[in-house]
């Protein structure tokens, strides 16, 4: 009887051992991804807080019997902006960058880059049908708009 009594609690502490070890881990790794996902959003949320842009100019020109937007964005921010993250609305319609409409899309002069540095500006040129208003929307969600 003392033989099996003394196997019994070995198995059992093994059981337990073993149980916990594996709940440890799961656990562990859970709390791993949910502190990375906190820390992630905080610097998302801090890259958002640095962005700033403002549109210094909104206008409409004709030419050759087209209706021309220009747009004049400024990245007042510090934080580093992609050209390609960055979204047109006009009159509340995305205008894709790769559209047939959009003329020029360059930063400073540089139709190349994709940077859009901080104190830099973008200048758009978009072929509409007499525009009312302009929404530029950079990658991390922050915007500007102007009645044209």
């Amino acid at each position: 009887m003392g033989f099996s009594v003394s196997g019994a609690t070995v198995v059992l502490f093994l059981g337990i051992f073993i149980s916990f070890g594996i709940a440890y881990s799961a656990a562990n790794d859970g709390f791993e991804r949910v502190n990375e996902a906190y820390e992630e959003n905080t610097d998302h949320e801090l890259v958002r807080q640095n962005t700033d842009v403002s549109i210094a100019d909104a206008s409409v020109a004709n030419a050759g019997g087209e209706t021309y937007l220009n747009v004049n964005a400024t990245n007042t921010g510090s934080t580093t902006l992609s050209v390609n993250d960055t979204d047109i609305l006009i009159d509340g319609n995305y205008t894709p960058q790769t559209s047939q409409k959009m003329v020029t899309v360059e930063v400073d002069g540089n139709n190349e880059t994709d940077l859009w540095l901080p104190g830099e500006t973008l200048q758009l040129n978009v072929s509409v049908a007499d525009p009312d208003r302009v929404k530029v929307v950079t990658g991390p969600g922050v915007a500007a708009s102007e009645v044209v």
